[in-house]
């Protein structure tokens, strides 16, 4: 039996987005009745919210706020459409794709990729939400990202879902076994940069 609060999927999986949303769902709500608990019991008993037992609700409030924010980031994500999805069945059999990665940039702004794929010597992304002007920041960002951490791939995210499986269309499916390590060390470092 699998925990209230745990998630079954790995990140990166398809499935992973909406367990994550409700994890942190069932979070936010048990935080939030463990405030109002507190709050609550210290005005039935003392009849005055300046009491002993107000402390450590007010203490739980920012752990909530945080599980909220993170929970309002994750609505951002849509899960990636079915048919989309299947189309790139092939990419995530060969382990190339990765699903659903809130991409947090160095100034903390959360952009959402529905679909990554990580190859022998790029990276692309689909990210339909992402503006134009924002996308450029975002590539360079990442780029940058990847090349302190000792990975040098090119990265391009598009917006548009037949742009972007027309890239992957040219893609060599089959990774030349010299650059394993580098494919899974930069799909690592894009799960590690993601909510």
């Amino acid at each position: 039996m699998r925990s209230f609060f745990g998630n079954p999927y790995a990140k990166g999986q398809y499935e992973y987005l909406e367990a994550r949303k409700r994890q942190q769902l069932h979070i936010t709500l048990v935080c939030a009745f463990v405030v109002a608990a507190f709050v609550g019991a210290g005005l039935i008993v003392y009849h005055t919210t300046k009491n002993v037992l107000s402390i450590p609700g007010i203490l739980m409030v920012l752990p909530t706020a945080n599980f909220l924010v993170t929970y309002l980031a994750l609505l951002k994500g849509k899960p990636l459409d079915p048919v989309k999805r299947e189309q790139a069945r092939e990419y995530e059999a060969n382990g190339l794709a990765l699903f659903h990665l809130m991409y947090v940039d160095e100034k903390g702004k959360r952009h959402f990729m529905e679909h990554v794929t990580v190859y022998q010597n790029a990276v692309v992304a689909y990210a339909p939400s992402v503006k134009e002007a924002e996308r450029v920041a975002l590539e360079s960002d990442c780029i940058t990202r990847l090349r302190k951490k000792g990975v040098s791939l090119r990265l391009k995210v598009y917006t548009d879902w037949q742009e972007y499986w027309n890239r992957l269309l040219e893609i060599n499916k089959e990774i030349p076994e010299d650059q394993v390590k580098l494919v899974e060390k930069a799909q690592e470092l894009m799960l590690g940069m993601s909510l």
